[in-house]
């Protein structure tokens, strides 16, 4: 299984590197890919926990959230018609199927699916993108950050793991896994930091954020522990060899791109 990660990391790092660094229509196409198919992945998660909603409409939904933050050519989907529709198609779909034993489930596991990934993974990771002269080098920092720590946790809880941190949840995880995620997340968040965002980011905020999207990082990765335990589900896919599908790989980003986001366009530049 290490091995499989390796792998997959080394295939899939350069393509990511490639993708944020050139940015544009490659990079908005790019993240409304990556949520479609995560967006499918939870599909089939909330299918074995009873929602009966429609696939289509669920990718469809989160998508809208993406659009809503790509320019189109002077054009933007308006954020307000993306959740007015989040909420309007699912009910719809459920009239329409006259199932009445299922429908709540269903429309709550769409709607959900479309906030939890279309609005906080696929929005945000486009709007933090689009921020000028900066967009990419805080993308960096975010994934780093998260991914460094997650692969730290890892490998530390796996040698030195000896206490569980929520075994019901999350039965791999330990505390000592989690305190080297934050600690080597952390390291690797300053590294992005010393060499694209010295100008625009204080040492003290860089400090601040690596400790911060670490935990929560950690929070977002157990939220989806939460879905898949609910699943009776290992992983959520096997897109990728070695992590499980798209969702198990990308989890930790889902809280932690809105949380980037709203931290430097509020406390670092203020707009």
């Amino acid at each position: 299984m290490f091995w499989k990660r390796v792998i997959s990391a080394i295939i899939l790092i350069p393509v990511i590197i490639f993708l944020v660094w050139w940015g544009g229509y490659a990079y908005s196409a790019s993240i409304v890919l990556a949520t479609a198919l995560m967006l499918i992945e939870f599909w089939g998660l909330s299918q074995s926990i009873g929602g009966r909603g429609g696939r289509i409409f669920t990718v469809l939904c989160g998508v809208l959230f993406c659009l809503s933050a790509v320019d189109l050519v002077d054009f933007k989907v308006p954020i307000e018609l993306a959740l007015s529709l989040a909420i309007l198609l699912p009910f719809s779909y459920q009239i329409l199927r006259d199932q009445v034993n299922v429908a709540f489930l269903s429309v709550a596991s769409t709607l959900l699916g479309a906030i939890y990934i279309g609005w906080a993974f696929g929005y945000h990771l486009i709007l933090l993108r689009s921020i000028s002269g900066t967009g990419s080098g805080l993308i960096f920092f975010l994934i780093v950050t998260v991914w460094l720590g997650d692969a730290a946790a890892y490998i530390f809880g796996k040698r030195f793991g000896r206490h569980k941190l929520r075994p019901t949840i999350s039965p791999g995880k330990t505390i000592e896994g989690t305190i080297a995620g934050l600690v080597f997340g952390a390291l690797g968040g300053l590294g992005v930091w010393s060499f694209f965002l010295q100008d625009v980011l204080s040492l003290p905020h860089a400090l601040i954020l690596g400790v911060l999207l670490g935990i929560v990082g950690q929070l977002s990765d157990l939220s989806e522990s939460i879905i898949k335990r609910s699943a009776d589900a290992k992983d959520s896919g096997h897109l990728i060899p070695g992590h499980g599908g798209l969702l198990d790989r990308c989890d930790s980003l889902i809280f932690s791109a809105p949380v980037l986001y709203y931290y430097f366009v509020f406390l670092v530049n203020p707009i």
